[in-house]
Order: C-alpha cells, then structure tokens, then sequence
C-alpha cells in the first residue's frame, strides 16, 4: 500500500492533478449508476455507401452527430460532391460554428471552429495527423478534392482516443472503405467551369474524376482507387490605396480649400491573372479474411501546380506634405471630399510580378486490428504524412524616364479612372529601373542606395510526421457503469523546415542602375486594375530577364525566416465507455484522458544585424534550442437521453494548441539602430540597440473547456439544437517587446559595442502570457417540410446561427513580421466572427434536385500571404462577407442510361467582395470576386 501510495504521487509529480480532472472524477461518481440488463452497445456505424441526393447526405450526417458519444458535426458521404463542393472546405463552411475564410477569388482554403482560427484546429485523414505546407500547422483544406473523400467528422469536445486534437476542434476526414459496398463501383465526371462572371475579366477550367472500387476473394479484400484533376484560370481586379490624405488642394478656379482625397497617399491597381493546376490521387487495400482480423493500406497524394501573373501599376502619393499647394489641381470636392482631380508630376511604377506556388502532400497509413478473444482486441497503425511547398516570387519595376500628370475621376466610387500623361506603352521609353531608397542598403551613389530594380524571394517548406499507435480494447462485462475500455500509446515525431531566398534584382550594367529593356514577347494590358490605364507587360515566370541579375541581401527578418523545428510526442492513453442511468434516464458517454510527454527543439540563425539589411551574411550559424514538458489533459463527455427524442449533452476537459512554429524558431538578432523614430511627437532617442527573436521553449496555448448542448430530433429526418461553449483560456502566447532588455550578455560575442542609449534598449519575441474567455451559442435546425405537411415531401431547409464572444485583447500586430515590435493598441482574437449564419433551401424527389444557400461572417482578423517584399504571412482586417451558391440537377432512376446525372451549380453568385480593411474600417485593398458556374455530367455504375 506504501508503494502504492508514492507510485501516485510520483505520477503527480509529473501530470499534476487539474481541477478539471478532478472535476471530471467527481461529476462522474456523481452521476452514473451501472446500467442492468441494457443492450450492449452498437457496433461502429457503417460507411454509408447510396449515393441518393443531397437529402440523403443530410440524414446520414444527422445520424452520425445522433449517435455520436461526443459533440460534433458531419458531413456525409452523399452530400460532399453532390453540392457545388470542389474541396472540403466549401463543405465544412455549412457546417454549425465553422467558417471559412475565403481567398480573394472567393473560394474556401481554412477553417476557424468557434472562433478560434485555424492554428488552433487539428487536422487528421483517417484519424492521423496531417502537416501543412504553410510557415506554422493550419492546413490548407483546398488540397483535399472532396470526390476522393468519403466524410468529414468535426469534433467540437475532445474524445482520449483523438490524436493531435486541438483547441477549437478537430477535423477529420475519411477515405473511402472499399469493403463497406455491396458492389463494384465506377463512378466517372466531367465538369467544365466557368469563373469570373459578371466582371470584365473572365476564365474557364474542366475538372475529371474517376473513382473504381471492388471486391475479391469472396470479399475479403477490397480496393479502391480515385483520381481527380482540375486546370482553371482566371482574372482579377483588385485596388488598393496607401492611405487617404486630407490638406490643401486646388479648384478649377484657383481657389485653395482643405479637402480629403481617397487614397491620395498611394494607388495599387493590378490584374491578376491566374492558372491552377491540381492534382489528386487516393488509393486504398483493405483485408477482411474474418470477423477477427483486418487491415487496411490507405495512399493519399495532391498536387497544386498556382502561377498567378500580376499586371500592377504603382502610384506613389505626392500628396503627403499639407504644406505643398498646387499639388492636387482641378479638384472637384464634394461635402469636404474630392471626387476629381489632377495629381501634378508623379511617377507611375510598372509592377511585373510571377508568383509560383508548388504544393505536394502525401499521406500513407497501415492499420491493422486483431480480436484476441475474451473481449480483448488490439490495434496498430503506423503512418506517414508529408507536405512540401516551392514558392517563388519575382518582381520587376519599369517606368518612363520623366514623370506626368495623373486625372483621375471617381474617387468616391470602387476604382476611379485614370488617365496619365506619358505613354506606359511604348516599348522604346518604357524600360525595367531602379526605385531609389528601396534596397534599403545605402551607399555613396546619387541615388543614395544600392539598385533595386526589382525583388526576388521565395521559401521552401518540408513537413513531416512519422507515427505508430498501439491500442487495446477490452469489452467489459453487462450491468455495469462502462461498457468498453480502450488504451494504448501514440508516438509521433514531428519536423518541419523553412528556408528562405531573397535578394534585389539589379542591372548587370552600370553598377546595377541602368536601365533594362522590356523583355522580348512584351504585350500591351488594358485597363489595368479597372483604372482605365494601359501598360506595357511581360511574364517573369520568376526567371531573370535577360540584362537582369540577382544580389542576395540579408537583414533580421530575412534571416529569422529560415529556421526548423522538431517535436517528439509521447502520448499514453485511455477511455472508458459510459453505459450507465441516472435515475431513470440513460447515460452514456465517454471519460478518458491524455498523458503527453513533449520534447521540442528549434534552430535558426543567430545574427549582429538589425532591420536595416546588409549585403554579406551577418549570421554566426543554425543555433538550437530547445525544451521538455508534460501535459495532463482529462476529458467527460455525458449524454441523456431525456425521452421523447430530446438528447441532452455535457462536455468538460483539459485541452491545448501548440505554439506557432514561426514562433518557436530560434533565431535571434540585434543591431545599433543609429536613427531611431520619433514617438508622440516626443524628440528621437539616441542611437540604441534594438533586437528579435523566435522563442523555442514556448509552452501550448491551455485551456479548460465547458459545453452543453440539448438537441430534439425527428427520427433521422430531422433535428433542432441550441449549444453553449465556454473556454477558459489559462495560456495564450503574445507578442512581447521589452524596452529595457539588457544585451550585455551578447554584445562580445557579436562583435558589438554599446551605443549612445547603453546596452540596454528594445527587444521583441513572444511568450506564454495569460490568457481570457472564449464563449458563445449556437442555434442549429435542419428538416424536411413534410414534417409540416405530406405535400411539401421533397422540400426542406436547415440553417444556424453562431455567436461568439472573446475577452482575449492582443497587441496591434497586424501587418507585422514575426520580428517587429506591436503599434498601439489591441486587436481582437485572429480568427474570431462574432456572427456566423447560413441557410439553405433544398428540393429532391424523383431524380431531380435543387437547393440555394447563403452563408455570412461578420469582420474578423485573419492571417493571410504578404505580398509587400520579403513579407512574413500577417494578420489583416478583412470585412464581412456574404456568398450565394445554387444547384440544380437531374439523375436518370430507370433504364439503361440509370446512374447518368447531370448538374448545372453556382458559387459566389453574389458576385461578394474581398476587402481589406484598417483598423478604422476604411479600405486598404479591395477584389470583387465573380460567380462561378459549374456544369457536369457523371455516371456512376
């Protein structure tokens, strides 16, 4: 008994008992009684495998969220494809308390639950873990085609049994189970694409797949196998300012009054031109020779091939000195705002841009389980995933050799029309040109830098985990308070690598500033960006054009974009089945727990070099570090069953998000900052040491989490729900700058000697600060309307609404790079709509089929690629949106065409903007998205 009682408290030592284990144990004595002479409990469900309309899909998913012994969402075999679903993602956007956030040509890529974004979600196929071909772990759901993925299940409470789960929720996606049809099956579709509509510029693509399962010996082994493959382009607008200006400007009749003109700091207009290419590829074996045994191979691989061509004219302001007149002339000014005018001797910059991305994943699992006899039975299942990223971006600034006057009108709408005063097509003025100051390297030359007539950068990315779980289940004896037991252990191994390359383009000529012709094949672009300007314009294909070269630079941000890190988890775990009464209501559910072993390390250079960049390599080396920790994570999860129909369910546990992986790299640098900025108007402090760096012993966002959910439904037809969730979040990681940091320990070693400030001055990384609340509600109905009568069979609609409320305030980053200091003030929680709503109204009934649905989330923080030069993924404002989709289609029931259907679905039908926005509301970019237009044909056999 003595050892008994230090063995406990050696196991406290390491996984510390936390109220909400203790919570969870007390509740669950509490509540449960053994349950006598109950049933045993059903066998895991079936893959639902008729593929009979979008109502169908709609009840199978409702089944799954019935009979589920956790909260969670689904989408069913049936409705992923059937509605206007290229990917995952577009299906996950209808489900309760999920959102997507959209990209500007209006498709779906990630997904916040409940407020909190995608970072915080995990994301698994098959049950496994999957990487992500971003800079930190959000996984990009527009690389899962939905034809090669059978259902999603969306985990809003944790289950002991769920690997790499996360803080707002897990998604779970599901292959195909060969063995779960009755039949060999081919299915085959043709889709031809129309995007773009309703804008100037339009596009096209096709989209195939092919699906064929089957079964052999005897069925005991099936295979299944899918491709699919999707080319499209299309064309943009999008516009942008760099800030409005309000000062002196000039009438028509000379007069001078103060007015505000939109944008009149700085003008991006661009056209986008956009190719994709994608590929997907899943295959699966799975072996069933008898009831004891089976295993299962199952292959996954994708493929993006984006190139996006960017034709942008630049539009510096010189509207930024109120004590300058005569700069903005024959302005038309309405209620304090100009509407028109001419903006006097500006510069226009011809931007060329190509931008490359190159996104493979693979994923490979084998899983086997073993009935041994005696209610035991044991799994193993090893697994491999990997995501790789090439990304390329180069760009090119041309110019005439004088500057003209630039008219532009309609300034208080979308995009104004310009007209400028030097021709921007002429291919014997326009040439490729140095933008002084913008190297950011400064020398002795007239132009006071080194050249930069253009940039070049790119990261490579290498994700990986390795896995392999060993489980065990025991099926408890009748009449008691569980029913099953299952345990086991999970180790994975995770690395992920970035490598950055950057570097400004320069002339091989003249010191690197002389000019450089326009390449051969250039064309003339109209109407750029909507302005109404026409531009002379090349393709880079992120090559150097001939006369160009690249000299690669290097400076703090550079630098900290380069790093790796590794995680070693060891997870041991376990999960009793709940088959118990409280009185007379059943009970059922699940209690269980997570004991996770965390060994992490990072690497990165360390470097005496500051925001200003230099041109030899400032870095002493990759430098690692590291750390090691536990975590104890409870979870209970209790369902009654209050009669009639009506389910009510409770959730409590411990969870956790693990840091940001930009975050963790361990780089490190600092530099003397000999002309430090001004604040508030105050005089500029003295020249002083200023620093950055990631943080590799950063600990996991932490939460305790609380939900309840009652629920009402109408067999599997139908059902009504209203949800309430609250986190209390004990651990959220922020950005950190400390003004007094001291860098004395470092200097010898760099090399450095203290400036005028001293040795101490202005440090910035992030660490495990104190968290908040994250709590809302959720409003959920889906039915048929023959519930209300039997002549509206066919007709239904289902719907929600989600509110959602943070006390979490976190510094002003937004726009910032991982390394730099926060602006005043606070932004809200990255990722959080405080409302979210969708409905749909749907028809099927005798092979034909029809639905139109709209989905709306309010303004939010989301993290989204930088474009500006070297840029870090940021967080941006991005406005509401709302977007419109519509189906309708016919399947052949009888004869021998049996199984040919035919579909015509739009998206975006609305035509919603993308819009970029300041923390004021006012605009910073802008990109209407055009409809989308869908026809295919499929037959299935």
């Amino acid at each position: 008994m003595k050892n008994s009682v230090n063995q406990r408290g050696a196991a406290q030592a390491a996984f510390k008992l936390s109220p909400v284990a203790a919570g969870c144990a007390v509740l669950l004595s509490t509540l449960v009684q053994p349950a006598f002479a109950q049933t045993a409990p059903a066998a895991d469900a079936v893959q639902s495998v008729t593929v009979s309309g979008i109502r169908r899909g709609i009840e199978d998913a409702i089944s799954v969220k019935k009979d589920a012994s956790s909260i969670v969402e689904a989408i069913s075999a049936e409705d992923i494809g059937k509605l206007p679903d290229t990917t995952i993602a577009e299906s996950l956007a209808r489900l309760p308390g999920l959102t997507t956030q959209r990209t500007k040509d209006g498709n779906a890529s990630t997904v916040s639950i409940r407020g909190l974004g995608p970072d915080f979600a995990g994301y698994l196929l098959n049950g496994r873990e999957q990487t992500s071909t971003g800079d930190s772990r959000s996984v990009d759901l527009s690389a899962y085609p939905a034809e090669l993925i059978a259902g999603a299940t969306v985990y809003k409470t944790t289950d002991s049994t769920v690997m790499g789960a996360g803080l707002a929720g897990t998604i779970d996606q599901q292959l195909i189970d060969p063995l779960a049809f009755g039949k060999r099956t081919i299915a085959v579709k043709y889709q031809k694409t129309k995007n773009g509509l309703g804008l100037e510029a339009q596009g096209q693509g096709h989209r195939e797949s092919v699906t064929y399962i089957d079964q052999f010996l005897n069925r005991t082994l099936g295979v299944a196998i899918g491709y699919v493959r999707q080319t499209s382009d299309a064309s943009q607008y999008e516009f942008g300012t760099w800030g409005d200006y309000t000062g002196p400007v000039t009438l028509a009749n000379g007069s001078i009054v103060d007015a505000k003109v939109p944008g009149g700091s700085g003008y991006n207009a661009s056209t986008r031109n956009v190719r994709d290419d994608r590929k997907g590829v899943a295959a699966i074996i799975a072996f069933k020779p008898n009831r004891d045994f089976n295993s299962q191979i199952d292959m996954f691989w994708s493929k993006i091939d984006d190139y996006t061509k960017v034709s942008q004219i630049q539009i510096p302001g010189t509207l930024t000195d109120k004590t300058l007149k005569g700069v903005f002339n024959n302005a038309t000014v309405v209620n304090g705002v100009a509407t028109a005018g001419t903006m006097t001797n500006v510069g226009l910059i011809d931007r060329n841009e190509g931008i490359l991305d190159n996104d493979t994943i693979k994923s490979i699992g084998w899983k086997t389980n073993l009935k041994l006899g005696n209610g035991w039975s044991t799994m193993l299942d090893l697994s491999h995933n990997s995501a790789d990223r090439v990304e390329r971006d180069v760009e090119y600034y041309g110019g005439t050799p004088t500057n003209a006057n630039l008219t532009l009108t309609g300034l208080d709408g979308h995009i104004p029309t310009m007209a400028y005063g030097n021709s921007l097509t002429d291919p014997n003025t326009m040439a490729v040109r140095n933008q002084c100051g913008w190297s950011g390297i400064a020398n002795d030359s007239a132009c006071g830098s080194i050249s930069q007539a253009g940039y070049y950068k790119g990261p490579t990315i290498r994700d990986q985990v390795n896995a392999i779980r060993l489980e065990a289940k025991y099926e408890l004896p009748e009449n008691g308070y569980f029913s099953n037991l299952r345990f086991g252990v999970n180790f994975t191994d995770r690395t992920k690598k970035r490598v950055a390359d950057e570097g400004v383009i320069q002339s091989i000529t003249g010191g690197g500033y002389d000019r450089i012709a326009f390449p051969s094949g250039s064309t003339v672009a109209n109407n750029v960006g909507g302005t109404g300007l026409s531009m002379l314009v090349f393709d880079p294909q992120v090559n150097l054009i001939p006369g160009a070269v690249v000299q690669r630079k290097y400076a703090a941000d550079i630098l900290s974009k380069s790093y790796g890190v590794q995680e070693k988890l060891s997870t041991a775990y376990a999960k009793l089945d709940i088959d118990s009464r409280v009185g007379e209501i059943p009970v059922s559910g699940n209690v269980g727990f997570q004991a996770v072993h965390t060994k992490q390390e990072a690497t990165g250079y360390h470097a005496a070099v500051g925001a200003s960049p230099v041109l030899a390599d400032p870095s002493t080396g990759l430098v690692t570090d590291g750390t090691s920790y536990n975590d104890f994570l409870p979870s209970l999860n209790l369902n009654f069953d209050l009669g009639n129909s009506y389910l009510g369910r409770f959730a409590m546990s411990k969870q956790l998000a693990r840091p940001n992986m930009t975050d963790m790299r361990n780089s490190f640098s600092f530099a003397t900052n000999s002309t430090p900025t001004a604040v508030n108007g105050q005089p500029a402090p003295p020249a002083r040491f200023e620093g950055s760096a990631g943080n590799p012993n950063l600990k996991p966002f932490r939460a305790d989490a609380l939900d309840l959910s009652l629920e009402k439904y109408f067999a599997k037809k139908g059902y009504i729900s209203a949800a309430l969730f609250y986190k209390k979040l004990n651990s959220y990681i922020v950005p950190m700058t400390d003004s007094q940091f001291d860098f004395t320990p470092y200097m010898a070693a760099f090399g450095q000697t203290p400036p005028a400030a001293g040795t101490k001055g202005i440090y910035t990384t992030t660490v495990n600060g104190s968290g908040g609340n994250l709590k809302g509600v959720e409003l959920t109905a889906s039915a048929p309307f023959e519930l209300i009568h039997p002549i509206l069979n066919g007709f239904g609609a289902s719907g929600s609404y989600s509110s959602t409320f943070s006390s979490v305030q976190l510094p002003n980053i937004i726009g910032k790079n991982p390394d730099q200091a926060a602006d005043a003030g606070n932004i809200p929680l990255p990722g959080l709509s405080k409302t979210n709503a969708k409905l749909q109204l749907y028809f099927e009934k005798s092979g034909f089929s029809a639905f139109v649905a709209t989905n709306y989330r309010s303004r939010y923080v989301g993290n989204v690629a930088n474009d500006t030069v070297g840029g870090f993924p940021s967080l941006v404002y991005i406005e509401s949106q709302k977007w419109l989709s519509a189906q309708i289609g016919y399947e052949i029931q009888t004869g021998p065409m049996k199984g040919l259907s035919f579909r015509v679905e739009g998206n975006n039908l609305n035509s919603p903007y993308y819009v970029e926005s300041n923390a004021d509301g006012s605009t910073k970019t802008r990109t209407q998205t055009g409809r989308t237009l869908f026809f295919s044909v499929s037959y299935k056999m």
